[in-house]
């Protein structure tokens, strides 16, 4: 499972902003939000996240892993890559395109994914997005919603595996999720699966 990961939003919230914080701070994701994320993460192991936010554009890779606590770090595996220039506006949802370039790149196609973000019109409304609310970021309520999420596809992992370890089908990925209408978490599955329990 990869999970591509906003920062702006997500760890760190709006909220943030509307205090004085020093220049040192700048760097710094906000610890409850950050806390709320990783505890997430622990309990998916297999779960690794590539980096989607603009924070890509400013910051070489080898900066943000050690933000992380270190057995999170680890599993920090990449950015999104950038589109061609040229190509960039003609790309309504771009966060998706890079997303899907990213896919493309590492021969992952196939593989289940989910983005968070904290605005999820950069995706289209049938991809799989937990959307942040960017004044709180990453909270309780995040972190039950995408632990919702990654269970749904760690019990279809185990479920359609067959002796190699690899998926007998291709699995769709659910459709998007909102925190923003906590009814809006029905999972939709591909190839007649049927919603996790």
């Amino acid at each position: 499972m990869l999970i591509f990961l906003d920062i702006d939003g997500v760890l760190i919230p709006d909220r943030r902003h509307e205090t004085s914080s020093l220049q040192t701070d700048i760097m710094k994701f906000n610890s409850d939000c950050l806390n709320h994320f990783e505890n997430v993460l622990r309990s998916y192991p297999d779960a690794r996240v590539v980096i989607s936010s603009s924070w890509r554009e400013i910051f070489p890779f080898e900066v943000i892993p050690p933000l992380f606590s270190p057995d999170i770090a680890i599993r920090i595996i990449g950015f999104t890559p950038f589109l061609n220039p040229k190509n960039i506006h003609q790309n309504k949802y771009l966060r998706h395109q890079e997303v899907l370039e990213y896919l493309r790149q590492n021969q992952a196609e196939n593989s289940p994914w989910v983005a968070i973000d904290d605005i999820p019109e950069h995706y289209p409304p049938d991809a799989p997005v937990v959307a942040i609310d960017d004044y709180n970021g990453f909270d309780q309520n995040s972190a039950k919603v995408i632990s919702e999420y990654l269970t749904g596809f760690q019990r279809l992992g185990k479920k359609y595996r067959n002796r190699e370890g690899e998926f007998d089908m291709e699995v769709n990925n659910p459709a998007p999720m909102s925190l923003r209408d906590p009814q809006a978490t029905d999972y939709r599955y591909g190839a007649g699966l049927k919603k996790p329990r």
